[in-house]
């Protein structure tokens, strides 16, 4: 089969979160598997070129139309371990893609739009039948409809993933507009009208994939369940209820190749997931030993508690900040690495910053620093996940490999990817860490509190448990099986044969 992944992120080259390991991921093993692949973003300022290979210009020069302007775009291409990947150039006026960032700025949504136009135009150019046409997240979604109702291309089967819910793409009529499309023919119930009672006015770009792809998935199986319910479907639960019949829950996979203790180059003492527990043991004392040194923490408390996240609602920021004061109070370490897209979440940690200063318990780094990220995880005991709701979650995945216990909220792809040290529904060996239940701080506390008597008076369970999770392949291939037969199944239901 072709498949084009199109998408906002690509990892390592664009990559503002999970998304774009998701997305690189997925290609690589379908590739693997002996499929022809594609991966189509824009081509961001930030993107390295240089480090890029086989770069070369596919299509010099093409014209797009917004607010009845011809915008010049170029399409170029690299190769990535045999995926081609494809960078929209697009130079536009207002430099939608020239700002040093992928996400956060105030006319996003015209950005993507613009993309989703331009990216769609120029496959059609191009003339070359795509089997599966694999769109992720609200920035992409209107592609489905610009395929079927207003370019025509030769497209099998389209496939929306739904990374998260909560983001949606909410915008005007006249955004539609400024690409060429009517927009009052699509501010109707059964395209794209907003959901939510109190707006019937916008146009909720989301909703449009769903509507149109032939075949919808979440990124992992409670999550295609939750976001049917009100809480979590952002009140568009009623239009994913209307089309349940075409939505899957497909668990992520990790991208094993940027996750592999044994040869990141990014760790003092990289180690083995099959060594001897006892080897796994001192290389990641040696890996805390450097982060002693670094933060000038104290070599004596135990365990180390952390968390690597975004600062946002969805990631409890209000029970991190409750669990530092409590692994304080217990007499451990808690790391964060987080930063913030909100300035009032972003200034409140700060000040808990200088609150803490010199405490040589508490480390408090609150930039994006990638090669921290990984000596954190492998020199961690226990990653704390507090989240609201989590589709999925990579970041439980990725302790796990490298030797640290999630504590995590039984959500999402959390509750579906760990399995908490007192269940008595499942064998001890399939355990691999804990869960509570309530998104408070008493649930939360608790949760800390078995750790803390794991650690300090059961060795032989915390150890049980790093082997355990030490031993889960986390990888694309089961995934990447499940995708493949998804797509059959929608080219079938679609009416075409691959």
């Amino acid at each position: 089969m072709r498949i084009v992944q199109f998408a906002t992120e690509f990892a390592p080259v664009a990559k503002a979160g999970g998304l774009g390991e998701v997305v690189t991921g997925l290609s690589k093993e379908l590739f693997r598997l002996g499929h022809t692949v594609e991966a189509l973003i824009p081509k961001y300022d930030l993107i390295d070129m240089e480090k890029l290979s086989e770069v070369k210009i596919e299509v010099p020069d093409f014209k797009c139309i917004e607010n009845g302007q011809q915008i010049a775009n170029t399409l170029w291409s690299s190769s990535c371990e045999g995926v081609r990947l494809l960078l929209l150039e697009a130079r536009h006026p207002s430099g939608y893609f020239h700002r040093g960032t992928i996400y956060g700025c105030s006319d996003d949504a015209a950005r993507f739009l613009y993309f989703s136009k331009a990216a769609i135009q120029c496959l059609a150019l191009r003339d070359a039948p795509i089997d599966v046409l694999h769109l992720h997240d609200w920035p992409v979604a209107l592609a489905a409809l610009l395929v079927r109702e207003i370019f025509f291309l030769p497209v099998k089967t389209i496939v929306l993933t739904i990374h998260n819910a909560e983001y949606q793409g909410k915008c005007a009529t006249w955004d539609l507009g400024a690409i060429g499309l009517n927009g009052t023919d699509y501010l109707v119930k059964e395209k794209l009208q907003d959901d939510d009672p109190a707006y019937p006015e916008r146009i909720n770009l989301l909703k449009g994939g769903v509507v149109y792809s032939d075949a919808i998935t979440t990124v992992s199986p409670s999550y295609a369940k939750e976001i049917l319910t009100r809480e979590e479907g952002y009140h568009l639960e009623t239009t994913f209820r209307k089309y349940q019949s075409k939505l899957h829950g497909i668990l992520n996979g990790l991208d094993e190749s940027l996750w592999e203790p044994s040869r990141d180059l990014h760790l003092t003492a990289p180690f083995h997931r099959t060594a001897p527990l006892t080897t796994i043991l001192s290389a990641k004392e040696a890996n805390r030993q450097a982060l002693c040194q670094r933060f000038r923490l104290d070599e004596r408390s135990r365990p180390w508690i952390g968390a690597i996240t975004r600062l946002v609602l969805q990631k409890g920021p209000q029970l991190l900040e409750e669990a530092i004061a409590y692994t304080l109070k217990l007499g451990g370490v808690f790391i964060l690495l987080g930063t913030s897209p909100i300035p009032e979440i972003q200034s409140h940690f700060n000040a808990l910053k200088v609150k803490y200063r010199g405490n040589p318990h508490i480390v408090l780094h609150l930039d994006y620093d990638e090669t921290l990220s990984h000596q954190i995880y492998a020199s961690l005991d226990f990653l704390l996940i507090p989240s609201l709701y989590e589709p999925c979650g990579l970041t439980q995945m990725i302790a796990m490999r490298y030797g640290a216990i999630p504590i995590a909220r039984a959500t999402g792809g959390l509750k579906d990817t760990i399995i908490d040290c007192d269940d008595p529904t499942t064998l001890s060996s399939k355990r691999n860490g804990l869960l509570f239940p309530q998104f408070t701080k008493a649930s939360m506390t608790q949760a800390l509190d078995r750790a803390f008597h794991l650690f300090n008076h059961d060795t032989r369970a915390f150890h049980g448990l790093i082997r355990n999770g030490l031993q889960i392949d986390w990888g694309w291939k089961i995934p990447a099986q499940k995708y493949l037969q998804l797509y059959t199944n929608a080219c079938k239901s679609s009416g075409c044969s691959t």
